[in-house]
């Protein structure tokens, strides 16, 4: 079986912690998890432990999308290790390792002051994709996800 892997990357102006926790609380997490435009969150269900499984229900176009997967590690706040599983893998279980990265302080500067703001870097790295659809959907996905998480942090 052909094993392909994706990686996307984004800096995101916030501290590892809070992105972090976005990603493992269910009210947040349904603010920003949004894999394209025509795409909506129906509803979530996590259960944010090594073992713990979650639920996402996307909408598009009137039906309902299941992705499925289990925790597999929680390293807070470094790193999140998962199962993915969803009509886009063709309902197999593929694996999602999202890591945060502090970067240096980054400096504001406005007409009064200068102010550092933390910067995180997000990686997400997704294995066990078996051919070009798949890699070209999920990076679609997961290029929305995070500048929705970019964006809901920037408000």
């Amino acid at each position: 079986m052909n094993n392909q892997v994706l990686k996307v990357e984004r800096k995101i102006n916030a501290e590892r912690k809070s992105l972090f926790q976005a990603w493992l609380d269910v009210k947040d997490f349904s603010r920003w998890f949004l894999s394209g435009e025509l795409i909506g969150i129906e509803s979530v269900t996590l259960d944010p432990r090594p073992g713990g499984k979650f639920l996402i229900n996307m909408s598009l176009d009137g039906k309902i999308l299941p992705h499925t997967g289990e925790y597999i590690t929680i390293d807070e706040p470094n790193k999140l290790v998962f199962t993915w599983c969803s009509h886009a893998t063709d309902n197999r279980n593929t694996l999602v390792t999202v890591t945060f990265t502090d970067l240096s302080d980054v400096i504001i500067e406005n007409s009064k002051e200068k102010s550092q703001k933390p910067k995180t870097l997000v990686t997400l790295v997704h294995e066990m994709l078996t051919n070009d659809i798949q890699i070209k959907n999920h990076n679609y996905g997961w290029t929305n996800i995070l500048e929705g998480l970019d964006q809901w942090f920037s408000k």
